[in-house]
């Protein structure tokens, strides 16, 4: 029956004498092209709206910037490859696109191994499961479904970049965050949510926190937990004896190559390639002047344009025990840079700890990932759009930033 469903919506698609244009210029993009390929269905370009993407073709057709769509194309069928469906629906709607399509139907079978891509095959699987699951839950709401979850572990970092979207450059006085209440938090977080696609653990840079191991093994065997990606800058090699705790096909290291600052990446990539644990190494790049914490007093109506055009608003973070909708807005929190707004996130440890209805809680987070239009948190952040012009990554300060800091009558763990 899927079968016969799967071609009748790509015998629909052909039908239909206008351009097919698939939506999101990244791996899982170019995954489709291939499946779209095979199915007989022709493309007619990509759109993106990161415009960086704009200035190549990909798979020998052009990558269009998503806002410039309207100026060539009143009318076409969109393919969405994008994890963060909901946000494209949203963005075709207000172009007035109506005509669209998961690609799960076509992603589903498709077997990735008969094609060659530039990055490794346990990336490429990683970022097709990670769409196809996002797209499956997203159309068949019926659980609490997470695609990821940051996870801060420390916010001590081997680098101080004065750029850094998750604010360690400006911690006068770094700590580890205390293992036992991590725990607690991935045991809280777990009993509430349905499932989670995966758990991002991150710093500064994780393994500044000797005991990161425990975490990894907690997350290891939490059966709601499908994947454990680990952020490192290729500073820091893990002990032998730690390593393992990271042998295990649920986990993924992403390593950001900073050139000479990565001084270990070579040992680092040696070590993982000998154990078998599955890495991706990419350059950074991308970073934008979005750290710089600061009152800019918008209305409401700034706020909201702020919000929809952000980047990282589905970046989710978990921080002592509360849920917030991006790092900036957790970072700020523990820096006390920003006025402690309640709606800014869920304080989901405390509920548990106060037996509060769970699924009362799950409405909660429901509803704040998914209806919340922006944050208090904004008006204090420069914004994180895909269209903000680049700049120099990992430049590095000697030390701390200076801020204003609010006195929240903060507690960590509170």
């Amino acid at each position: 029956m899927k079968n016969l469903l799967n071609k009748q919506t790509i015998n629909n698609i052909k039908k239909q004498e206008i351009p097919i244009i698939i939506f999101g210029a990244g791996i899982v993009g170019e995954v489709l092209f291939y499946a779209c390929r095979e199915a007989g269905i022709k493309v007619e370009c990509f759109c993106d709206n990161n415009i960086n993407k704009t200035k190549s073709p990909k798979c020998g057709i052009n990558v269009i910037y998503t806002p410039d769509l309207k100026k060539k194309y009143q009318d076409a069928i969109f393919l969405i490859s994008a994890a963060d469906i909901k946000d494209v629906i949203q963005q075709l709607n207000d172009l007035r696109y109506p005509k669209w399509y998961s690609c799960n139907f076509l992603l589903r079978d498709f077997d990735i191994y008969q094609c060659q891509f530039d990055v490794p095959m346990d990336f490429v699987e990683y970022g097709v499961s990670t769409c196809i699951l996002c797209h499956d839950n997203y159309l068949t709401p019926d659980k609490l479904f997470l695609r990821s979850a940051d996870i801060i572990i420390t916010e001590r970092c081997s680098l101080k970049c004065k750029d850094c979207s998750n604010l360690t450059q400006y911690y006068k006085n770094p700590r580890d965050c205390d293992i036992k209440e991590l725990i607690k938090s991935i045991d809280a977080f777990c009993t509430i949510i349905d499932e989670i696609n995966e758990f991002r653990v991150i710093g500064g840079e994780l393994f500044m926190n000797k005991d990161f191991d425990l975490v990894i093994k907690k997350l290891s065997n939490e059966p709601k937990v499908r994947k454990i990606v680990i952020y490192t800058n290729g500073t820091i090699i893990p002990k032998d004896e730690k390593i393992e705790c990271l042998k295990n096909n649920k986990i993924l290291f992403i390593i950001t190559d900073y050139g000479m600052l990565s001084k270990n990446l070579d040992a680092l990539v040696q070590k993982l390639s000998t154990n078998n644990i599955a890495f991706y190494v990419q350059k950074a790049h991308g970073w934008t002047d979005c750290a710089k914490i600061g009152r800019h007093h918008r209305n409401i109506e700034q706020e909201k344009e702020i919000f929809k055009k952000c980047c990282a608003k589905n970046t989710v973070t978990i921080s002592n025990g509360k849920l917030y909708r991006c790092p900036f807005a957790a970072n700020a929190a523990r820096l006390q840079a920003a006025p402690d707004f309640k709606d800014d996130y869920i304080n989901f440890l405390r509920e548990l700890r106060e037996n509060i209805n769970i699924s009362e809680t799950k409405k909660k987070i429901r509803a704040f990932l998914l209806e919340k239009e922006f944050l208090k948190t904004c008006d204090f952040c420069n914004g994180r759009s895909f269209e903000d012009p680049e700049i120099t990554p990992a430049i590095q300060t000697d030390k701390p930033l200076e801020y204003k800091k609010f006195n929240n009558g903060y507690k960590k763990n509170n």
